[in-house]
């Protein structure tokens, strides 16, 4: 049974696209566009995304994904956050990480003592503290070095995430794996069986064994084969903070393509890489 259209957000694609059947639908994804992350703290999210927060504990959510892939890069599938998804850390991170500004130094008095002799007018300026400067430097330094007041609070940490699909690369189709941490992502490839390899079409699976996320596609001759373990996602992350969906996009920056109009003029258009997802399952 696909999950309730209602209960998904867009991100990098207007709301109002939210298909109202989740078990057969398309996304559009432009040229530029792709979910990636490098250090320091580099995030790429510009890809169009469909996810849901979870009422339950995740248990496991498979989809099948087909397009016509043609562009290196070219890519769809599966995709889960474990706290906030990178389009949505930098809106909160703006609210809460501005820290407050120093508090003022204390006031001062400036003191001229003007002294007279027969040759020469000597103008000497002291500047001290007023009464209890001591006291109030300190009261000063003592707030500068302790906690920030209650209105601030510190950046939220990256949120890690892994990506599963299906990825054109090297005028090939291969099952696609991406795991991401605060430190940055790391890519891998696969190369499907034979005679699945000239298939535009791929079935995908994560599923939660534990605090780790397991990893598969789907061979039509021989079942579901393990594409990796991701032994640390679950660990430390609450269940609320799970967040399940599915992704396309398009990372190659040259999906442009002059044609002749029917008025006989050349025309551009972008080439958008529109990715079927097909029996989308999130339990």
């Amino acid at each position: 049974m696909p999950p309730d259209h209602h209960s998904f957000t867009a991100l990098n694609i207007a709301e109002d696209t939210v298909p109202e059947w989740m078990g057969s639908f398309t996304l559009a994804a432009p040229p530029n566009t792709d979910l990636w992350r490098k250090p320091p703290s580099r995030d790429t999210s510009t890809a169009p995304i469909l996810y849901t927060a979870l009422r339950n504990p995740f248990i496991a959510a498979e989809v099948t994904v087909s397009a016509d892939w043609e562009l290196e890069w070219d890519q769809g599938g599966l995709v889960i956050f474990a706290g906030a998804p990178p389009g949505r850390i930098a809106t909160a991170t703006a609210m809460t990480s501005t820290p407050p500004p120093p508090p003022p130094p204390p006031p001062t008095t400036t003191t001229t003592t003007t002294t007279t002799t027969s040759s020469t007018t000597e103008i000497t300026t002291n500047t001290n503290s007023t009464s209890g400067a001591g006291q109030t430097a300190a009261t000063v330094t003592q707030e500068m070095r302790g906690a920030p007041p209650p209105a601030y609070s510190p950046p939220a940490p990256a949120s890690k995430w892994v990506k599963v699909g299906l990825e054109f690369c090297n005028n090939a189709c291969h099952a696609t794996s991406v795991c991401a941490t605060s430190d940055g992502a790391d890519w891998a490839l696969t190369a499907l069986p034979p005679h699945h390899a000239r298939r535009l079409d791929l079935r995908v699976k994560i599923e939660r064994i534990g605090y780790a996320l397991w990893v598969w596609y789907e061979d039509e001759m021989s079942g579901w084969k393990k594409l990796r373990e991701v032994t640390w996602f679950f660990w430390g992350v609450e269940d609320k903070q799970v967040r399940v969906g599915v992704y396309a996009s398009r990372p190659a920056n040259f999906g442009t393509t002059v044609y002749e109009s029917r008025h006989g003029g050349p025309s551009v258009t972008q080439r958008n890489l529109c990715v079927d997802f097909e029996g989308l399952e999130i339990y």
